[in-house]
C-alpha cells in the first residue's frame, strides 16, 4: 500500500463508508481542514507531519508492536512529501489508515483538525457528507444572460438549457416580445389634422426593462424545471441581489434553495464559487435533518425515541436504530462493552458517540451530525428506533 494510490480526494459515499468501517484496527483518523496560502493556519503537509508523530507516540503508549507501527505510518510519511499536500485546497480532507486501508475523503465543511487512534475509524466529521445530494445545479444570473452548471463530485460542468429556452435576454427578445410591453400608437382624436400618433404604454422605460427581464427569467425557470425533471436536484442561485430577488419572485420551485451566492461572477465556475455552493447545499441538508428530528420527537411514541447515550449504543449494536443524531460538539468517552466483530482490536477507551454512528451505519441506519445545541432538550445524542 503506497500513498500514490490516494492522490485524488474521494467523495464520501455510503457504500465506500460501509466497506471502510468493516476493517479492524488500530484505526488512524487524521482530519486536515481546508487551507489557502496567505490564510491563517498550516498547510496540509505541515499538519500531517505533526499528526504522524502524534500517532506514533499514541501507538507506542498502547504498546503496539513496532512492526505494526512501521506498517501504519510509512504510507502517511510518504503522503507528507506529496506536493499536493503543500499547496492550498478549498476542501478539507479526512485520511483513514489501518493495517490494510489507506483512503482520504473530501469534506465540504470547515471542520477542526483532529487526530484519532482507536479500534474504530472516526466517522463523525464525514456524516453530513453522506447526505449531500450526488448532483445539484448552480444557476448564475445576470441581466444579460444566464448560465447553468451541473455540480457533482466537487466539480462543476456547464450544461445547456433545453431547446427553445433562451440563455440570453437578447435571444428572449428575438423570440417574442411580451404583450404588456408592446408600444402602441393612437391618433389624438378625429380633429387631429397633421398631429402625429400619440404613444402610450404600460410604464416607464425602467418598468419595461423590468418586465422584459421578468419574462426572460420566467422562461429560464421553465427550462430549468424541464432540465431537472423528476430528479428533485437542488438549485443554488448566484448573482447580484436585484437579479436573484426577481428570479425568486417569479419562480418558486421547491428545489430552489433559500441561500444565495451574492455578487457578480462570469466565466468558468472557480473553486471558491463551487465551495460556496457546496456550503449552501450542506447547510440545507443539516436544516432538513433538524426538522425531521424535531418532527420525530413529537410524532413518535416514547418507546421509539431515545436520548440516553448508553441505551442508544446498545440499540445501535442490536441494529434497532433507524435514524441517529449526534451533537457535533458532544464528547463521551468510555469502554465499549458491546458485542464486537471478530478481529476488532481491543483498544479500551473509545468515543462512544462515534461507535454508535459506526454501528448504526453497519446495520443500515442513517446517522447525522447536528450543530451544537440543536438537538431537543440539549441532548448529546438522539435516535429514532425501529422497534
Amino acid at each position: 500500500m503506497t500513498a500514490s494510490k490516494i492522490l485524488d480526494l474521494e467523495s464520501v459515499q455510503l457504500e465506500k463508508l460501509q466497506e471502510l468501517i468493516l476493517h479492524t484496527g488500530p484505526c488512524v483518523t487524521l482530519l486536515l481542514p481546508p487551507y489557502r496560502p496567505g490564510e491563517r493556519g498550516k498547510p496540509g503537509a505541515a499538519l500531517l507531519k505533526s499528526d504522524v508523530q502524534e500517532v506514533k507516540q499514541r501507538l507506542v503508549e498502547r504498546k503496539i508492536p513496532d512492526s505494526v507501527i512501521t506498517n501504519l505510518l510509512e504510507p502517511l510519511q510518504q503522503l507528507v512529501e506529496d506536493p499536493e499536500m503543500s499547496g492550498g485546497s478549498h476542501w478539507g480532507r479526512v485520511v483513514y489508515r489501518s493495517p490494510d486501508v489507506l483512503r482520504q475523503f473530501a469534506i465540504t465543511g470547515s471542520e477542526e483538525p483532529c487526530v484519532k487512534v482507536g479500534g474504530y475509524f472516526h466517522i463523525r466529521p464525514i456524516l453530513t457528507e453522506l447526505h449531500l445530494p450526488p448532483v445539484f445545479f448552480l444557476l448564475r444570473l445576470s441581466k444579460r444572460d444566464v448560465e447553468v452548471f451541473r455540480c457533482a463530485g466537487l466539480r462543476a460542468a456547464p450544461v445547456q438549457l433545453p431547446r427553445g429556452i433562451p440563455a440570453t435576454l437578447e435571444e428572449a427578445l428575438a423570440f417574442k416580445q411580451p404583450d404588456h410591453d408592446l408600444e402602441n400608437r393612437s391618433s389624438a382624436g378625429p380633429s387631429s389634422g397633421s398631429m402625429h400618433g400619440v404613444r402610450f404604454g404600460t410604464g416607464s422605460g425602467k418598468e419595461t426593462q423590468h418586465a422584459y427581464l421578468a419574462d426572460f427569467y420566467k422562461s429560464v425557470g421553465r427550462g430549468l424545471h424541464e432540465l431537472l425533471g423528476a430528479s428533485g436536484a437542488p438549485v443554488v442561485l448566484a448573482g447580484v441581489d436585484e437579479d436573484t430577488a426577481l428570479y425568486r419572485a417569479i419562480n418558486r420551485a421547491p428545489s430552489l434553495l433559500a441561500a444565495t451566492i451574492s455578487g457578480s461572477t462570469t466565466g468558468p465556475v472557480e473553486k471558491t464559487i463551487l465551495a460556496q455552493a457546496y456550503s449552501i447545499v450542506r447547510s440545507d441538508c443539516i436544516d432538513r435533518a433538524i426538522r425531521i428530528l424535531r418532527e420525530s420527537k413529537e410524532r413518535l411514541a416514547p418507546t421509539r425515541y431515545a436520548s440516553d447515550p448508553h441505551k442508544i449504543l446498545r440499540a445501535a449494536v442490536e441494529g434497532r436504530i433507524a435514524h441517529l443524531y449526534i451533537d457535533e460538539a458532544a464528547r463521551l468517552s468510555g469502554i465499549f462493552e458491546g458485542t464486537k466483530r471478530a478481529g476488532r482490536w481491543n483498544w479500551g477507551e473509545e468515543d462512544l458517540l462515534n461507535v454508535a454512528a459506526v454501528e448504526t451505519i453497519l446495520h443500515s441506519g442513517k446517522a447525522f451530525s447536528i450543530p451544537a445545541g440543536r438537538i431537543p432538550d440539549g441532548s448529546a445524542i438522539a435516535a429514532e428506533l425501529r422497534f
